[in-house]
Parts: structure tokens; sequence; C-alpha cells
């Protein structure tokens, strides 16, 4: 389409050119070929005004003067040759010039030209030559046929001797009728038309289409007649050439017409041509303008075809893309694309922003990853570079780093429960970024969780490290009081040195976290600048309370909960005592665990089966206050230790109450005690008593009358045997046995055996 319409404005302009080619241009090669007709007339009109002068010339000449009358040519010789080469030379002297003749009428009519001269004897041949020297005029054209020719020619007669007013002869010098009409056809510079000559009284006519003219001739007379009455009198007086158009056997001819002045005669010239030989160049040159226009025309459409194609190609892969494996028909494919575009553009948009509501999290969670040495791998550059994207300026810049640790959340009962330290850790952050940005531009908040913030704060390398450790250290004071008072904890704040490479982000913020072991468990908030550890005593010995540790194993192998964990307290004490730091608290609570686990081996149990595959000493180090501490141990170490003595303990016991109840269905009607059991089966009474209680859910004495009583139904109704056989059978005496029957079953043992024997 586009190369179509491309190609419209060549196929515009050749149509163009072919309308101002038919229309406007031929008018103007019509005016151009009226003036040519004009110029060549003024030119025919020149060359026989010449002829007249020069014909006018000789009439004046010597030779032909009044001694001409009495010369006697038959005997004159020289006179009659000096006159052929007269004759001869005035042929020559015009290329119009056919014949020239000398007519005498004295002294007896005669006629030379340059063949010959002959002595006129025919009458009609004398009159006709005495006839032009009665004509009134002594030079004038007329149509006359020459002596010793049969073709008519228009000649100028002149009478002679020109000043005579009795003339004796005349010139009569024919016009060259061919080179006459070669000259008028200059007027119809075609292979078509026609050009006329003839004067107004029309008693001549010389015509380009023959002697005998033509009906074409005819119907110009009649046009230019016509022509002439339309034009009136002023303009035919004005005789200027005119032109008009002539329609004639469905030709237009361009007619063009003027006037010639000849010896008082008024010539006429008539010169039509056909439109079309007129315009035919330029017509011819429209017509192949508007074929190589209607030509790219239909080669553009060829090359629409291709190139559309072509075009058409990438346009047909993305629809392709577009729509995956369904083929189906589009009409529209921009529509198609455009639909699609919309679409993708509602989803970049919403990509947008999930991805700005995700820049939070992304920049929180690249600052972790550097802070927790995730991104140890990357060079510098490549850090400074991520850490550009997300607003840090990291040319010139020193950095610090700074972990709070918050403590205390074992004395919040009743404001916070088990499970809330991500809570409280949230809170704070939030207490200590509004803080922290508040007073510093460049500052990124890390959370850490369960309990653990760390900072990174940049400032140019232009401040001072002084001013700025002294104006971070106020900022920590006022964080401290915050958190005091909104969240009731203890913060204890580890600051690094100052270091001016990303790349050493991590070691710092690593550095900041191991310092966090050395705080004083006697202090409640307190700063460690990791740069004055060397110089605090923090690696004074310490002494290990091994009595308490012994005394901790035997109260977990005697099953006493309580008493050990009484005593693991007693044992955090005097380590607290011998030194205050976490570190060290936590080194003698990990040599406690320790021996614990070894204890467990040395009972015959599987610390992996007894703890399962949790890394406990990794745990406990993650433990930063003493009271929590003091809870893991209650619930992760030595409660499963003391239940799984436990368990072992009631299996046991198990087994010999087992064999007890045998015993005691077997030997039911014996003397039977609880000590002669106990030491039969090598237990104390007490221990047997209470496992016999809690494995059968009743006592000894219960379990054996039960037996006893249960046998003497039996023998009360099925025997015959008396009462006090009965007794003695079951291991009871007499009076005991009724009483003891009485108070189970509610009657006596004769009472039981009427009633079911009854039954």
């Amino acid at each position: 389409m586009i190369l179509i319409m491309a190609s419209i404005p060549g196929l515009i302009i050749g149509l163009s050119i072919y309308w101002i080619a038919t229309n406007n241009v031929e008018k103007e090669l019509q005016g151009l070929h009226q003036n040519q007709i004009s110029n060549r007339a003024a030119n025919i009109d020149d060359q026989l005004a010449f002829l007249e002068m020069t014909v006018s010339h000789w009439a004046f000449d010597s030779k032909f003067d009044e001694k001409l009358k009495t010369i006697n040519f038959a005997y004159n010789y020289d006179t009659v040759q000096d006159m052929y080469r007269t004759l001869l030379s005035l042929e020559s002297a015009h290329p119009f010039l056919q014949k020239v003749e000398l007519f005498l009428d004295k002294p007896r009519p005669l006629v030379f030209s340059t063949e010959r001269y002959t002595f006129l004897s025919n009458q009609s041949d004398i009159e006709n030559y005495e006839t032009l020297l009665r004509h009134d005029k002594s030079m004038f054209w007329m149509l006359r046929k020459p002596q010793g020719t049969g073709k008519q020619g228009l000649a100028i007669i002149d009478k002679i001797p020109g000043d005579s007013t009795e003339p004796f002869g005349a010139l009569v010098a024919t016009l060259n009728q061919d080179n006459l009409l070669k000259v008028l056809k200059t007027l119809t510079p075609y292979d078509e038309g026609v050009t006329m000559l003839f004067n107004e009284k029309e008693e001549w006519n010389l015509s380009s289409s023959g002697a005998g003219g033509s009906e074409l001739d005819l119907a110009l007379k009649e046009a230019y007649a016509k022509h002439q009455m339309e034009l009136g009198e002023a303009a035919v007086k004005d005789a200027k050439p005119e032109s008009f158009l002539f329609d004639y056997n469905k030709v237009s001819y361009s007619v063009s017409y003027g006037h010639f002045n000849r010896l008082g005669q008024k010539w006429v010239y008539i010169s039509a041509a056909p439109l079309s030989s007129i315009t035919a160049p330029v017509i011819a040159i429209s017509k192949w303008i508007l074929v190589i226009s209607v030509s790219g025309l239909l080669f553009a459409l060829l090359l629409s075809w291709f190139v559309s194609r072509r075009i058409y190609h990438p346009v047909q892969r993305l629809m392709t893309l577009l729509s995956g494996e369904k083929n189906e028909e589009v009409k529209d494919e921009f529509a198609m694309i455009e639909k699609h575009w919309q679409h993708m553009s509602r989803e970049s948009e919403t990509m947008r922003h999930k991805l700005e509501e995700q820049m939070p999290l992304l920049r929180e969670g690249f600052f972790l990853q550097l802070a927790q040495g995730y991104l140890i791998s990357l060079q510098e550059n490549d850090m400074k570079e991520r850490m550009k994207r997300y607003g840090w300026e990291t040319e010139g810049r020193q950095f610090v780093a700074l972990v709070f640790q918050l403590t205390g959340f074992a004395n919040l009962e009743g404001r916070f429960s088990q499970g809330d330290e991500n809570l409280v850790t949230f809170a704070a952050s939030n207490i200590i970024d509004e803080l922290i940005r508040s007073q510093y531009e460049q500052a990124e908040i890390i959370n850490f969780h369960n309990f653990s913030i760390g900072i990174l704060l940049s400032f140019p390398l232009s401040h001072p490290t002084t001013w700025l450790e002294d104006d971070l250290e106020q900022v920590c004071q006022e964080i401290i009081r915050a958190i005091n008072g909104i969240l009731k904890m203890q913060v204890t704040i580890s600051i690094s040195k100052w270091v001016h490479n990303v790349k050493q982000i991590p070691n710092v913020f690593e550095e900041v976290k191991q310092a966090l072991v050395y705080r004083d468990l006697l202090d409640e908030n307190q700063i460690i600048k990791t740069e004055q550890l060397s110089k605090l005593n923090v690696y004074k010995e310490t002494g290990y309370p091994f009595t308490l540790d012994k005394e901790i194993i035997n109260a977990i192998r005697n099953g006493q909960e309580s008493g050990a964990i009484d005593l693991i307290a007693q044992f955090m004490k005097e380590l607290a005592a011998n030194g205050s730091t976490e570190f060290m608290l936590q080194q003698g609570m990990l040599q406690l665990l320790g021996s614990i686990r070894y204890a467990s081996l040395q009972s015959g149990m599987n610390p992996v089966q007894l703890f399962g595959s949790v890394n406990l000493f990794e745990q406990l180090a993650q433990i930063k206050e003493p009271e929590e501490m003091l809870k893991w141990f209650q619930h992760k170490v030595i409660g499963v230790f003391v239940q799984e003595m436990i368990s072992r303990q009631d299996y046991h016991f198990k087994q010999i109450i087992e064999q007890v109840i045998v015993h005691l269905r077997e030997q039911y009607m014996t003397q039977l005690s609880l000590e002669s059991c106990a030491d039969l089966f090598g237990t104390s009474p007490y221990t047997l008593s209470r496992a016999f209680k809690q494995i059968t859910g009743i006592n000894f004495i219960d379990f054996l009358t039960n037996i006893r009583i249960g046998n003497a139904k039996s023998l009360l109704i099925e025997t015959d045997m008396k009462i006090n056989e009965v007794s003695d059978a079951i291991g009871y005496q007499h009076s005991y046995f009724n009483r003891l029957f009485k108070k189970y079953e509610g009657i006596t043992p004769s009472q039981f055996r009427e009633l079911n024997r009854t039954e």
C-alpha cells in the first residue's frame, strides 16, 4: 500500500502532463505555429517585394529604352545576342523566376525569350500581349501562360520603358510555380495540411493540394470568408494575421491566414495544419510519460507484493510468538499486537509495582547477605556496584558496623510469651531505625532476629573519626534508653573498627558479633568497642566447680530433677562469680553439657537416641542469657535424662511385679507378706509397694486378699468343705476369714454358699 501510494504522484504527474499537453501546451504550440507562419509569410512577402523591385529596375535599364522601336533585329545580330544575355541574367536573378520574356509592340510585335525571339503573326497571340500594354498599371501581377509553354503561371509584368507614358513593350517575368509552392508549403511545415495563395478577386489561385484545388480548399475559403465577416471591417482593414480552428471531416485544423499587398492587389494566404501534427511531439512524450507512470504503478504493485511479503515476514514471526502453538486466523495483526502490547504493558506495570514493593525486601536481603559474609566471593567493584543500586554512595567513604543484642526476655513475664522473640526484635529494630535515620543520612538496619540487630553506617572520609565516635556513642546511649523504656529489655552494643573497603564489611560484622560474648553479665546495658577488647581482662583464668558437676550428675541418675536444676543454678552462680562475661559462662555450661552426655553413655544410653540428632552444643552456644540457659537445661537436657532413667526403672520393676503376681497366685495359701516377697525378689518393701501400686493400680495386701477371696468363693460353691476348712485352705484363720469375707462380699461365707447353691 505504501509503494502504491508512493507511485500515485508519478501517475498524477503523467496525467497532468498529458492534460497540459493537450490543452495548455496545445494552445502554446498553436501560438508558436502562428508566429512561425507569420514570420515565414513575411519572408515570402519580402521575396516577392524583392522580385518586384528587381523587375522594376529592369524596366529602367538602358537596354530597354526608346531605341528598341527602331532596331531591326534581323540585321542587328550583336543587339540580339546582348538581349539574350540580358534576359538570361534576368531569369537567374531570382529563384522564383521561371521564364523572362520581352514583348515589343514596335516596330512589329515581337517576343524575346532566352531561347529565341519570335515575330507574332497570330492575331490572338498579339491580342494576348497587347492587353498587357493596355493595363492601367505600368507594373502588375497576373496569371498567364508564357509563350511556347502550355502551363500557366503567376507572372509580374512591367511596361517598358519604365519612365514612358507610351510604353511599346513589356517585361513578362513568369514565376516558377513549383518553387513558389515549395515556399508556400513552408507555411505548413507538416506532412499533412494545405497552403493556399490567391488574390482577393480570385483571379488566380495557388494551392499545395494541386492545380484544381480540393474540397478542403473550398471549405477553407468559405471558413476564411465567414471568419472575416465575424471579425468585421475594422479587423479586415487592419489586415493583421489571424488564426482560427476549423473542423473538417472529424479533423481539427489550426488555420492561419494573412494578406500580401502586391502592386495594389490584395493577396491572401491560408495555412491549415492538423492540430494532431502540431502537438504530436508533446503528446507523444506525454503518452510515454503516462505509459511509464502506468508501468511504474504496475511495477510498484509487483514490488508491493514482494516487499509486503518481506515486511510481513517479521510480523508473521511475531504473531507466531504471540499466538504460541495456536494457529488461529487473525484479521488484524496490529490489533492483536496492540492487544498483547497492552497486556504486556499491564504486566510490566504490575511487575514494576511488585518490584517497588519488593525493593525494600531485596535491599534488606542484600545487606543481610553482605553482613553474614555470603557475598565475600564478589570483588570490591562488584560489591560497590550492587550497593549503588540500592542508593548507597561507596566512593571516598568509611564504614562502621554495630550489633545490638537484647537481653532480659525471660524477665518479661506477662508482657510477651514464648515465641515472641521475632516480634520483640522487630519492635527494637523499628526503634533503632527511627533514631538512626534521624541522625545519619546513609544507614542500613539489618534484622538478624533472635534479639540481634545490626547497623551499617557510612560517612565521608573527610569526617574526623574521633568526632564520629563521640557522636555515635551518644546516639547509642539514646537507643539504649529508648529500648529500656519501651521494651523493658537491656541492650548490649558492639561497635566495630572503621574500614574503608566494602569487602571488609563482612569481617567487621563477624568481629562485632564475636565481641558480644565478652559482655559483662553483671552489667545490664553496655557498649563494647572491638578495638578496646585487648585492653580488657577478658581472658583471665576461671575456676570450674567440679564438685557441683558431680552432684548434678548424681541427682540426675537418682531421678531428682528439681534437685539437679537447683544445683545447675548454683553452678552458674559460681561460674559468674569467677568470670562474669558471657563467654566464660558459655564455656562452663558447654563443659557441664559434655559431662552430662558422658554420664548418659556410662548409664548405657545412646545420646543420639536420647537427645535426637539436634546439636545441643550449637543450641547452647546461641543462648545469651543465664535464665534462658537454665530453662534450656531443664527442658532439653535434665528432663529428658531423668525421664529416660525413670522409664528404664519402670521396665525393670514391671518385670519384678509380674514375677511377684505369679508367686502370689501360686503360693496364696501360705504365709505371704510384703517383706518376704521383697526379700525374695531383691528389692526393698517400700520400692516393691510403690512399684506394685504404680503398675497394678492397687496395693500389695489388697491384691493378695482378692486372690484368696476369689479362691474361697470357688471352694464354697464347688465343694462341700466346711467353712473352717476353706479358711485354712486359703491361709486365713476361721474368725478372720468370716470378718474379711463379709467385709468384701457383704455376707458371710455360709450365706454366700446357700445363696449360690439355691440359684
